[in-house]
């Protein structure tokens, strides 16, 4: 009963909207260009890791967007430390009362930051938006020899309700992976992440969807990985993750065993009805090395299960 009638709500929203005709699509154009412009803000330390070795320095920042938008577009933290480099990150955006959704996290081009975008959807829903920057440095190499030892991969869906991408990294043999992210190019009235993770040891898979008013999107995948051998030793790597049980608004934490340093994470969220939608990739803000993700339905009901990820290193 509560599906149906949650269904017949959206159904309603939609023909609202639709019936709006050009005028609707005008205003929401309009809107999404007076969003809160591209800026870059150097974030806040909130966590901090080591690996067994002592050699890998990992830091957590953080930048609190305010005052509260409808949409956050491009919104970049950078590091706090100018000898780190930005392997990984996240953001917050709200869950309630109507909740706003995640349409990009991922790295800058020269990994000084991480990149960070949210919206409201059919319900206004102005919010402060959260940004995570996970920094990475070992001991013994420059941020320049560092940079040098990481390779980002790109690759990009074609445009679609449901648009799905998935980047490989160069080698499974020489590099690790160690993170990732998406961005969702969206035009109309919104196209929203439903997932962002490590979908094998040497690929990050995203996809988002349109959600009760269509809108054809593309999403771009990003895999981060960090050469295994390296001048003051070699890389070895992990991979968790963390289920939710099914729920409306699913939560999960994927914790790191002892010893390694985090260095990314994300979500996957899996929903069989109108879609359930991330909100949440959240770094650990305490000295546990984890990873959080939380996603919720929207409109129309759609309980479903969430798995979330958390990826890290040691040298040995």
């Amino acid at each position: 009963m509560l599906k149906a009638a949650s269904a017949a709500a959206g159904l309603a929203a939609a023909g609202a909207l639709a019936g709006a005709g050009t005028a609707g699509a005008a205003q929401r154009t309009a809107w999404r260009g007076a969003a809160v412009r591209p800026v870059e803000r150097t974030g806040r330390q909130v966590a901090g890791f080591r690996d067994a070795s002592g050699r890998v320095t990992v830091s957590v920042f953080s930048y609190h967007g305010s005052p509260a938008q409808q949409h956050w577009i491009d919104q970049t933290v950078r590091v706090g430390d100018g000898d780190m480099i930005a392997v990984g990150g996240g953001a917050t955006a709200v869950e309630g009362p109507n909740g706003a959704l995640l349409t990009a996290s991922y790295p800058n081009d020269d990994l000084s930051g991480w990149t960070v975008s949210s919206k409201d959807h059919l319900d206004p829903q102005p919010h402060e938006l959260v940004a995570y920057v996970i920094g990475l440095k070992i001991a013994g190499m420059t941020r320049d020899q560092l940079l040098r030892s990481v390779h980002v991969s790109r690759s990009d869906s074609g445009t679609a309700p449901h648009p799905e991408a998935e980047a490989g990294i160069p080698s499974s043999r020489d590099y690790a992976l160690v993170g990732g992210g998406f961005k969702v190019n969206w035009y109309g009235a919104g196209n929203l992440a439903t997932a962002s993770f490590p979908a094998t040891d040497y690929s990050w898979k995203a996809r988002s969807k349109d959600h009760v008013v269509s809108d054809p999107a593309s999403i771009r995948s990003f895999a981060i990985s960090l050469r295994r051998d390296l001048p003051v030793g070699r890389v070895s790597s992990v991979i968790v993750h963390a289920d939710s049980g099914q729920a409306q608004h699913p939560a999960a934490v994927a914790t790191l065993p002892p010893g390694y340093a985090l260095t990314g994470g994300g979500a996957e969220v899996h929903y069989r009805g109108a879609g359930n939608l991330l909100w949440r990739l959240e770094p650990s803000t305490t000295w546990t090395p984890a990873f959080t993700a939380a996603s919720k339905d929207h409109h129309i009901a759609d309980p479903a299960t969430l798995t979330a990820y958390a990826l890290g290193i040691r040298l040995t």
